[in-house]
Parts: C-alpha cells; sequence; structure tokens
C-alpha cells in the first residue's frame, strides 16, 4: 500500500468527519447515466469475421456519470438528492428503482418521454474461471439540451429543495440537463453554501464556486494550455483559481492530485492505495463527493483532499463502476494507511 502524507491527527479527524456525513443533505445535480456491464464467455472466433462470439451470461446495471455521484454520496452515509432527467424507458425505470432501494429522494428527477436515458454498455469478456476485461464499449445518448419545458421543472425542483440543503454537487458532463438557465438557477439557490463543481466541457460558466475538481484533461483546455509535465500542471492550477476565483482540485490519476486554494496555496497529495489500479472508472466522483461531504462537515480543503485520496484508492482497486463507505474507509486507515494518528 501507497502512504500519502496526511495532516496531523488524520485518523482522528477522518472518524470525526465520517460521522458528520448521516446529517449532510446534498444535491447532486448534473447528466444522470447508467453503466451496463454486459458479461460473455468468450467460446471460438467467428466465421463471418475476425472478432470473437461471446456466449452471453449476465448482466450488470450500476449508476454512472452524476448517478454514480449520487451512488457514492448514499454510500458515505449522506442524505442525497439527485436532481437531472433519465428517460421514460426501461434504463431509466431501472435507474429510478436502483435509487428508490438506495432510500434515495427521486423526487429531483424528471422523467421525460421524448428522450432516452444516457447509457453506457460495456462488453465484458473472458474465459471460464478469469477476470472479465472490456473489449468495446457502446454508448446510446442524447446531448442536446432538454426542452424548455424540462428546463422550467428542473428550475423548480432546484427552487423547491436548495432550502434544505447543506451543499451542491454538480456533476456536469455535457449530455444536456445542466443548462445555461439550470447551472444559473443553481448557482443563485445554494450562493452562501458549499458548492463544488465536476464539469467536462462548461467549466469557465461555474465562476465563484467553492471547488472545482477537473483532471488534467479537462483542466488544460479550460486554462488555455495543454498539461504536459509538473510545470504547466502548476501554470494551469494557478490560472483556474485566478479565473475562476475559487479551489481547485486537479486529479492526476496514479500522480495523485494537486490542490490550488484560494490564498494562492498549493498543496501534491500522492495516490493512496495499490500501485497499479484495477479499474479507475470512476474514481473522480468519488474523489468530488468525499471531498465535498468533507467540506461540508467542516473539514479545511487539505483534509478534505486526503480523505478523498483514501476513498478513490479504495474505490480504483475494485473492478467496474464503484464505490466505497465510511467502514471500509476507517479500515484501511486502521491497517496502516496512516503514519499519521
Amino acid at each position: 500500500m501507497k502512504k500519502a502524507n496526511f495532516p496531523s491527527g488524520f485518523m482522528a479527524k477522518s472518524q470525526a468527519l465520517l460521522k458528520k456525513f448521516p446529517k449532510i443533505r446534498l444535491m447532486v445535480a448534473g447528466d444522470l447515466v447508467v453503466d451496463e456491464a454486459i458479461y460473455g464467455v468468450t467460446e471460438r472466433i467467428s466465421r463471418e469475421a475476425p472478432v470473437l462470439i461471446l456466449r452471453y451470461t449476465h448482466t450488470d446495471i450500476l449508476p454512472g456519470g452524476a448517478a454514480n455521484a449520487v451512488n457514492n454520496a448514499a454510500d458515505m452515509g449522506a442524505q442525497v438528492f439527485p436532481l437531472g432527467v433519465v428517460g421514460d424507458d426501461e434504463q431509466g425505470g431501472k435507474l429510478l428503482d436502483y435509487f428508490k432501494m438506495k432510500k434515495v429522494d427521486n423526487s429531483g428527477i424528471i422523467t421525460v418521454k421524448d428522450r432516452p436515458t444516457t447509457v453506457k454498455s460495456r462488453i465484458m469478456a473472458g474465459a471460464h474461471h478469469t477476470a472479465k476485461q472490456q473489449v468495446i464499449r457502446v454508448d446510446r445518448y442524447e446531448d442536446k439540451d432538454v426542452s424548455k419545458a424540462v428546463e422550467a421543472k428542473l428550475v423548480g425542483r432546484i427552487t423547491a429543495l436548495a432550502t434544505k440543503m447543506d451543499a451542491l454537487l454538480i456533476s456536469d458532463y455535457g449530455l444536456g440537463a445542466m443548462t445555461e438557465t439550470v447551472r444559473r438557477s443553481l448557482l443563485s439557490a445554494f450562493a452562501g453554501k458549499i458548492i463544488t463543481v465536476d464539469s467536462r466541457y462548461h467549466l469557465p460558466s461555474y465562476q465563484g464556486v467553492t471547488l472545482i475538481t477537473p483532471n488534467v484533461s479537462e483542466a488544460g483546455p479550460a486554462a488555455g494550455l495543454e498539461i504536459r509535465d509538473d510545470e504547466s500542471l502548476l501554470r494551469a492550477g494557478q490560472i483556474l483559481q485566478k479565473k475562476l476565483e475559487c479551489n481547485v482540485l486537479i486529479t492526476r490519476g496514479p500522480q495523485g492530485m494537486s490542490i490550488f486554494d484560494a490564498k494562492g496555496g498549493i498543496t501534491h497529495l500522492p495516490v493512496y492505495g495499490i500501485d497499479q489500479p484495477v479499474d479507475p472508472t470512476g474514481a473522480g466522483d468519488t474523489v468530488a463527493i468525499t471531498v465535498t461531504l468533507s467540506l461540508a462537515a467542516g473539514a479545511d480543503l487539505t483534509m478534505a483532499a486526503s480523505l478523498a485520496t483514501v476513498a478513490a484508492g479504495l474505490v480504483v482497486a475494485k473492478r467496474g463502476t464503484a464505490t466505497t463507505n465510511p467502514q471500509e474507509v476507517l479500515k484501511a486507515l486502521k491497517s496502516g494507511g496512516s503514519s499519521n494518528k
């Protein structure tokens, strides 16, 4: 296990923060996605084309996109309220049923008849008794902005729910739910509260929020440069911090994460966990949720990011779109992940 350089008293502070998570009411607004994993056993090469023939075994359905952030928040113990849209179709129904099973309040989700639920289907292949590997992904989605009527319903949900919330995470994948009007409504309704933004394409629209959490491939274009090394990373982070007037957390995969705070401070945190991640899918959602809940619970940014490093390290050690929970986090820390008791 790799050990991150945690703040003094990290274990005790982590325990105190995690105990507060169940009291936090968090809205997660964004593009809801269904992650579908279709499993099969490889049998032979097709006579029709040089491709594998898979014998279908089963399908797993899990929340993806903003819905994965919702799932992470629920498993971390928070009271989470998703805001977004699904289609009036089988996959949308399965996602709503999944949230109901997790006791997630679905009142902020609009079902739209003429818009399909976004689905990412991963074909997982392998021999009997071996780990299955992803061989191709098929995406089904509509990325046009939602209609004005749906937009008005989303704004209505924001107005009804925002006063009850402690914090907001915007998980914006550019798939049409977070229109300019919806974004403005969210930022206005949550003014003065913790607002974290994980946005693939619209980062410049979120000036003045508490924190943005881009990865390297998102931070570079938003800052107007290519991140090639540590020097360009520092320049990009500083540009974004000044341009958007907020804290910036850039996730860097195996290189950990870098924090650029509003006072000009820069902190680098190494990864926590195994040297080679099993599957990094959805780890950014885990980081965004853990940081947001920690900030809402009263942590400073470095402490919040440190706890997020642990959570993300546990998630990338699992296959598929995964989550973690407070019990796993504390168990990992007690097993020797932190030298700062």
